[in-house]
């Protein structure tokens, strides 16, 4: 997953950088002694770093100087070799990669750092961790250095900013610890306007470097023996300027809380004291004001990794947070939390901890609630200020451990590094204290995140943890990857998370029992106003042999043998829960999702909550109690200065609001209103109780619930609900009402204009009233528009004449999103492209790709490549050709060569390559993954794994194929009823026309209509009696109309009496076809006339 990243940091703009908190492959250029540059790299921790090349062979240096590959001799330890470094080839030479000091060398280091450093564990954490904490920053440069570099408001930037949208040591900690803990930072000695004042050291860099007996004799082979001396003669030197008025020691244990030793220069090229550390002061004793520095961290200005991620993660240090990554050597690849939390692998800005560590390190979380029993539980952001229902805990059956849930949204600013938005659930083992130690067969990890593939030996996708509907992961059980194990890697074959829900401001989930197989899913629920009854219905389960229907807590019915029931209600103001279980194998199973519904009188309540920031209600909410047993609402603005949200209370309900602060009340108002009328409106807020009011009644337009939109062809399918009793809908797509008045909750869509992304919504109608709309949906249409079909009807006496064109080739669109240009992503030249799946193609079966299409974003060289299948490569290439843009900043169309024939059984790809280094042009998401494939590396992937939510500007065009033309019938209707069917000619007379009559005609392919008409109508009135013979020439019938017939005559030019019948209708046909070719004489004899007419028999 690092690789991808990576990868992602070169390919797209605006990227997140991630590192490890044990730094990785910070680039280093070292000079040998015959002058050449040696490019390298520099990797490790506090207590052990080393230098390596890009394939990971460790590099030391000699007694020589000379910087040469290392190996390990037969007690272990790490030594140098003859080959130097950038010369030879290590692999040639059979070296080992990534040499290491042993084990047991890694934590003699470090015990002998951390036996000296003092616990802050040992102090009062609530003392030390809350409140206004001051600390101590040192500037130090080393003899003959020029001053530092970094101006003094970058530090003050870096460490105080204070606004709430500040990246600052400051501001992160005043967000994590939901506005407890306040960092302020002192600089000494104190800058000088905008520069920077260092205390200057009596001895130069390389005395504080390693020793070398060829390159540096002076360095040291003791670190402290150096490194405590330097920092008490630079505490000595600015201690007079700290004022004995400020409190650096808030927990009068006789030590200053915290020292920042900020130094000139960047890391050391192999040094462990020239690089980042925490560390406690022993063997010297330094004062402020009788106060002993114990406890600091030491910095270097200059390097890549003196930021405020690192200066917040090494704080948490002194705040008592262990590393949560693994020192070991061996283990180091298994990441416990990886880039979920700031003590295993910190992101730039850094994000949060877990609200495990906040809780016992930080002492920022009074408790964790703990989940007993079974059942839907609401879950809000670690990073929410209001710092309330933000994790839970579930016990396993190990008493050391249990399962943490929590929330992690990336939308807050400071929690942007994050791989995406979800719920996260870790394993907590409380004997162990971080994770640092853990070796894999006695010392485990005190937290760990589970990820896909992850196991006790595989690290899995941690940057995949996260679960959500989003993410088509809404499970965890022994089934599910990842599957829920204790450390020993003991499986646990009970534990069940179900119903995760999407991701939003909170989330929801289920703990369930594990045996979930027959419990109902998906229970939707409608009140069905017309009918006056109540609507369930839920999932089929293949498992399931019948189902049971449960209304308050109380069995309604049982052994419902289908997937839904109706529920019949009164008038009576009322409110009410319903939920479903399965029957088999004589055992019930454990419950559906609960829903609920109001019957009845009710009163809609609108809150409008505002603030006069953007930042909305940093934490505070309005509470929403009835005396009904309905469960408490919360209300609150997460971000922005505005928004208004609803709830429902039955007639005659006491609805109670109370308030609980946030951080800055005073910017913070609401205004409730019952159908627009205000009942209470508060800019004044108090801790505790507000107001109370009883529900009138007075109804109103309630929001649709539960919209789903599907496609059938290119119509769309659109399925809603509603908990209140509503008569009247409009169906919205993209913001225009499209259908009003509709009495059902169902609606097809059979006019979509064209291909494309499509937002539908529904709204409640009423005579005074129009809801907010229900969620929306997005929809991708690959709509096929037939080539259009031109029928002509003329009429002559009663014969009508018709005629229409051959189809023509209309152009159809492959294509997701809309025509809106965004932005343009991306630095670099990659593959990009959409894919269009086979099952979207049935439209398009007749079709070739005439062309492709982009947005003109940029001057460059365009490659198409058209494939049909899987994943693109070569041996599914259709088609490839190359095109110039000219950065038009408009839609600009590509004609290929040739059509483009295409298997519509297949997924097809419309690819597109930039010649240079240029970014892809982006329009709103479509919501389909489909519409952003990227090409990293080898793989193709959707951009929405690299958290852009965008489609790609890139559609394709297509006709109707040439064979086609050549093998097209015609089926003509009259009236809806078929005339005519298989026509090969493009005309027909109809001779058997009376009154009003209406044709269509319809194309046809292979069995399938390519193309339709409009409907022509004609209208063939009664002919006069003279005319009431006809037509003058035929091949089949004659035509008798006129009143009062008594006899009909046919005679031949010879005299002969071919036809002769006596008959009192009026109008009749006489079938001609047994007659010879010739001139006959038809006589029609009335009461009161005798008619003849002339007609002409011609076979």
């Amino acid at each position: 997953m690092r690789i991808r990243i990576l990868l992602l940091a070169m390919l797209l703009l605006g990227a997140t950088s991630v590192f490890s908190a044990p730094f990785q492959n910070v680039k280093k250029i070292l000079k040998q002694p015959d002058g050449t540059e040696l490019h390298c790299f520099a990797s490790g921790d506090e207590f052990y770093n080393r230098l390596h090349d890009a394939d990971g062979f460790t590099i030391v240096q000699a007694e020589n100087g000379y910087f040469v590959y290392a190996t390990v001799d037969a007690r272990g330890n790490v030594v140098p070799t003859e080959y130097v470094a950038g010369i030879t080839d290590p692999k040639a030479l059979g070296l080992r990669p990534n040499v290491m000091i042993s084990q047991d060398d890694y934590h003699k280091r470090r015990q002998e750092k951390t036996t000296m450093m003092r616990d802050v564990k040992d102090t009062d954490d609530e003392v030390l961790n809350h409140g206004v904490y001051n600390n101590i920053v040192v500037f130090i440069k080393f003899k003959g250095d020029a001053d530092m570099t970094t101006s003094a408001s970058t530090m003050e930037s870096m460490f105080n900013a204070n606004g709430y949208y500040d990246i600052s040591m400051n501001n992160y900690f005043k967000k994590a610890t939901y506005n407890q803990l306040s960092m302020v930072s002192h600089y000494y000695p104190m800058p000088e306007g905008d520069k920077i004042i260092a205390y200057e050291d009596i001895y130069p860099r390389n005395y504080y470097q390693p020793y070398n007996p060829t390159t540096n004799p002076e360095g040291y082979t003791n670190q402290a023996e150096r490194e405590f001396p330097l920092l008490k003669r630079a505490i000595e030197f600015i201690a007079d300027y700290v004022p004995d008025t400020l409190n650096i020691d808030r927990n009068n244990d006789g030590y200053i809380d915290n020292v920042i030793f900020v130094v000139k220069g960047n890391v050391g090229d192999w040094s462990d004291l020239l690089w980042p550390h925490m560390w406690s002061m022993y063997g010297e004793e330094a004062y402020i004001n009788g106060k002993r520095v114990g406890t600091f961290n030491f910095q270097l200005e200059t390097s890549t990794y003196f930021s405020v991620s690192t200066l917040c993660h090494e704080m948490s240090h002194s705040l008592g947070f262990p590393d949560l990554y693994h020192y070991v050597s061996g283990t180091d690849y298994l990441s416990p939390s990886g880039p979920w939390d700031l003590m295993c692998a910190n992101a730039n800005p850094p994000q949060h901890s877990s609200t495990y560590m906040k809780y016992k390190y930080g002492t920022w979380i009074d408790e964790i609630p703990e989940i007993t029993e079974y059942g839907t539980y609401t879950i809000e952001a670690n990073s929410w200020e209001g710092g309330r229902r933000n994790c839970y805990k579930i016990a396993s059956n190990n008493p050391n451990q249990f399962y943490l849930l929590e929330f992690r949204n990336k939308n807050n600013f400071f929690e942007k590094g994050l791989p995406t938005s979800g719920l996260l659930i870790y394993r907590i083992d409380t004997r162990y204290h971080g994770c640092a130690d853990y070796n894999g067969y006695d010392t485990f990890d005190e937290v760990y995140i589970f990820r896909p593939g992850g196991s006790q030996t595989q690290n899995g996708s941690i940057n995949a943890a996260a679960f959500s509907k989003n993410h088509e992961r809404t499970e965890f059980n022994i089934n599910t990857d990842p599957y829920p194990f204790l450390n020993k890697n003991t499986e646990d074959l009970t534990f069940n998370i179900c119903n995760i829900s999407e991701t939003g401001d909170q989330m929801t989930f289920t703990y369930c029992p594990i045996d979930t197989e027959i419990v109902p899913a998906n229970l939707k629920i409608n009140v069905n106003a017309n009918d006056k009854v109540v609507e369930l219905e839920w999932d089929e389960n293949e498992f399931a042999e019948s189902y049971n229907i449960y209304k308050d807590g109380e069995l309604l019915t049982a052994n419902v043998t289908e997937n839904n029931y109706n529920v019949a209600f009164n008038d009576e103001p009322s409110y009410h829960k319903y939920y479903v279980t399965a029957n088999s194998s004589s055992s019930e199973s454990y419950r559906s999702n609960e829903e609920v519904v109001f019957t009845g009188d009710y009163s809609q309540y609108t809150i409008s909550m505002t603030t006069t920031g953007d930042n909305g209600w940093q934490g505070g909410e309005i509470v929403a109690s009835f005396d009904n047993g309905m469960d408490d609402k919360y209300f609150t603005i997460y971000t922005g200065y505005e928004v208004e949200k609803s709830f429902i209370a039955p007639k005659g309900t006491k609805v109670a609001l109370s308030w609980i602060p946030g951080w800055d009340d005073t910017e913070c108002s609401f205004v409730v209103t019952e159908n627009g009328e205000t009942i209470y409106a508060s800019s004044e807020l108090q801790e505790g109780p507000l107001t109370e009011f009883v529900a009138a009644g007075t109804n109103g337009c309630v929001v649709p619930e539960d919209l789903v939109v599907e496609l059938s062809g290119d119509d769309v399918i659109m399925t809603w609900n509603t908990i209140v009793e509503t008569e009247n809908f409009a169906v919205i797509r993209n913001d225009e009402i499209i259908a009003e008045n509709v009495k059902t909750n169902s609606y097809v869509d059979t006019n979509v204009p064209s291909s494309g992304t499509y937002r539908y919504s529904v709204k409640c109608m009423k005579d005074d009233c129009l809801s907010d709309a229900s969620n929306e949906e997005l929809i991708s249409v690959m709509k096929y528009d037939y080539s259009e079909l031109l029928l002509e009807a003329n009429k002559t006496d009663n014969n009508v004449t018709m005629n229409w064109n051959q189809p023509t080739e209309a152009d159809n669109m492959l294509k997701y999103g809309t025509d809106t240009y965004i932005t343009s992503e991306g630095s670099t030249s990659h593959n990009w492209g959409i894919v269009i799946p086979a099952d979207k193609l049935t439209l398009f079966k007749y079709d070739d790709i005439s062309s492709v299409e982009i947005f003109d974003a940029c001057q460059a060289d365009y490659t198409f490549k058209i494939y049909n299948g899987d994943v693109p490569h070569d041996s599914i290439l259709l088609y490839t050709e190359t095109f110039a843009s000219t950065n038009s900043n408009a839609f600009v169309r590509f004609d290929l060569s040739e059509k483009v024939a295409f298997d519509n059984n297949k997924d097809l790809w419309i690819v597109a390559k930039a010649s240079k280094a240029k970014a892809i042009p982006c329009g709103e998401y479509s919501g389909d993954g489909n519409s952003c494939m990227i090409k990293v590396g080898s793989s193709w992937n959707q951009a929405t794994e690299y958290n852009l939510s965008y489609s790609w500007l890139l559609r394709a065009y297509t006709s109707l194929s040439e064979n086609v033309n050549e093998n097209i019938t015609y089926n003509l209707y009259r009236d809806n009823e078929l005339l005519a069917s298989e026509l090969t000619s493009l005309d027909y007379v109809d001779n058997d026309v009376e009154g009003e009559v209406c044709y269509k005609v319809e194309a046809m392919y292979d069995g399938s209509v390519i193309a339709t008409s409009e409907e022509v109508c004609v209208e063939v009135s009664q002919p006069d009696m003279e005319d009431a013979i006809y037509p003058g020439l035929t091949n089949d019938y004659i035509n008798i109309r006129a009143k009062d017939i008594v006899n009909v005559k046919i005679v031949s030019v010879t005299g002969a009496i071919v036809y002769n019948n006596d008959t009192n209708e009026q109008s009749f046909k006489i079938d001609v076809r047994n007659l010879r070719s010739g001139t006959y004489v038809v006589q029609v004899t009335t009461k009161t006339d005798v008619y003849t007419e002339k007609v002409v028999v011609a076979f």
